[in-house]
């Protein structure tokens, strides 16, 4: 990454601008200096780097009551739509809109235990499945309302992307509570028969409050290939887009992870911090701050994926990373 201007070596270049206008080598006062610091410091469109710190944090949780259970859905009262196709970073992923035509509420527990399609021998065969995510309460599927049912795999065979999925698994069945449910419009393309499977809740989030961290933009500054083992520098930017300040009191909470891509399997690491609010305590309307940043990579080689957000609700960016020796 490419040295960046400093607030402090800004405010020397502003002072031999002011002086080769002046045609004059007489230094400035005191007090017309520090108000060329201060405007350099203060001045919205300046972005004032801020060097890391190790100080590690755990991230704040909200206890969240769980609605009244409904009754169990049954197949007969879900209805499977078309399913939809997305690549990401070494993976693959199929989502399914389910709608509950019942006459009443029902609920589907978050994540599944049987799978089963028939596979590249014509045979049924049951899928290897795990969670997308960790165990949660049942979701309830309102009269009318809809969930999605989401599969992920892996996007290729090898760690370095020539190998592509050739395996075809159709007539897919999941097993519920009362039954079985058919998704007869969905089908797959996979290494091996190793998915993650789920029932998803839409998800609607609100616009972020101005003056919130939330409502902060993240972009991210970090090399696209990194050394095994080594430490990685690299920097992210916070921009304020609104017109109100936001208060960095309690200080953010940050996570950052390096997942490479391991034959079937990823591996992470990941460290969760606090942001440095000791040099910067308030992000001022349109203002961009620069946050040095490092994490140890991986030993494993092939393809990754970083991530970095502010944890919980905060903002998010990402790259894709190639580690090689």
């Amino acid at each position: 990454m490419g040295k960046k201007l400093t607030a402090w070596s800004l405010a020397a270049l502003i002072l031999a601008a002011i002086l080769s206008a002046c045609g004059s080598s007489t230094a400035l006062s005191a007090s017309t200096l520090s108000k060329v610091s201060a405007r350099a410091t203060t001045d919205p469109a300046v972005t004032v780097n801020v060097p890391w710190v190790d100080k590690p944090a755990t991230i704040p949780t909200t206890t969240v009551v769980a609605p009244p259970l409904s009754a169990t859905c049954k197949p007969a009262d879900l209805k499977a739509g078309a399913a939809s196709f997305g690549l990401a970073t070494a993976q693959e992923g199929w989502r399914v809109p389910i709608t509950n035509t019942g006459n009443q509420p029902c609920s589907l527990p978050d994540y599944l235990s049987t799978i089963t399609a028939v596979g590249p021998d014509g045979s049924r065969v049951t899928l290897s499945n795990g969670p997308m995510i960790q165990p949660a309460p049942p979701i309830t599927i309102p009269q009318g309302g809809k969930v999605a049912f989401g599969i992920i795999s892996r996007a290729w065979c090898d760690t370095v992307g020539l190998v592509q999925p050739s395996e075809h698994y159709s007539f897919v069945e999941v097993g519920i509570p009362a039954g079985t449910l058919d998704l007869p419009n969905l089908n797959l393309k996979l290494c091996s028969n190793k998915i993650f499977s789920g029932f998803q809740e839409p998800i609607s989030v609100p616009a972020p409050l101005p003056g919130t961290v939330a409502s902060l933009a993240a972009h991210l500054d970090i090399p696209k290939s990194v050394k095994a083992g080594s430490r990685l520098d690299y920097e992210v930017v916070l921009e304020n887009k609104s017109n109100e300040t936001v208060n960095l009191n309690p200080c953010p909470v940050y996570q950052e992870v390096i997942t490479v891509f391991v034959g079937m399997n990823g591996k992470s690491s990941s460290r969760t911090l606090e942001l440095n609010c000791t040099t910067i305590k308030v992000i001022k309307p349109y203002q961009k701050i620069t946050y040095e940043m490092m994490i140890t990579v991986p030993s494993e080689l092939g393809a990754a994926k970083f991530g970095w957000h502010i944890a919980p609700g905060g903002p998010y960016v990402g790259a894709a990373l190639t580690i090689g020796q």
